[in-house]
């Protein structure tokens, strides 16, 4: 039991050592697009959070572009292996106020599009074997987005009800279709499946 217990602090001690390294703290192969049309190809870095993003060639001079200034950017994102494209679309940041927004494109649909944005925050985590029980750490936490056809965006509170009423033009066959499927409203790629599917339906 001493030894398992020795084992479980080992384990512990080396995990809370490890730095997670999140996108947007890395500088990627990619391009922007600015909004007077230039493309700029070279390494790209990007914080969300912010609406920021910095552009260099060769390591040489950073420029660095708020999302008024850019069209959209792409990425080829080394830490997951993937391209992944964001767009400055126009978002109401007050009740009557619009502005440029930095979005993530997760999928693009005639009827319905889902977009993300990106922050690191401080979450609450459990460990068994955690002489504290619980600790905070630095997590890359997402916000989804419906973009409707108008050009509406309606930001995603993770409740089926509100997700029913984004879809309500077809709000019968998307709950059986996450009854049927286990589809969890929760997991980032499931509401991928769900908007895909959602759009498919028209087709019908």
């Amino acid at each position: 039991m001493r030894k398992l217990f020795l084992i479980a602090i080992l384990y512990l001690s080396g995990h809370f050592g490890l730095a997670q390294v999140f996108p947007s703290e890395v500088w990627h192969d990619g391009k922007l697009v600015l909004l007077e049309g230039d493309t700029l190809v070279g390494q790209v870095k990007y914080n969300l959070e912010t609406d920021l993003v910095q552009f260099t060639r060769d390591n040489q001079t950073v420029k660095a572009f708020t999302a008024r200034k850019l069209l959209f950017f792409e990425i080829f994102d080394k830490t997951v292996n993937r391209y992944r494209q964001f767009y400055a679309i126009p978002y109401n940041v007050k009740s009557n106020y619009k502005a440029p927004v930095m979005f993530e494109v997760l999928y693009t649909g005639e009827h319905l599009s889902l977009l993300s944005r990106e922050a690191i925050e401080y979450q609450v985590a459990n460990y068994p074997y955690s002489m504290a029980g619980t600790y905070t750490r630095l997590e890359l936490v997402y916000t989804h987005y419906f973009l409707k056809p108008d050009g509406s965006i309606i930001q995603f509170t993770g409740k089926k009800k509100d997700l029913l009423w984004v879809m309500n033009k077809k709000s019968s066959e998307i709950k059986r279709y996450i009854k049927n499927n286990k589809i969890r409203i929760d997991r980032r790629s499931d509401l991928v499946k769900l908007v895909a599917y959602y759009n498919s339906l028209f087709g019908e």
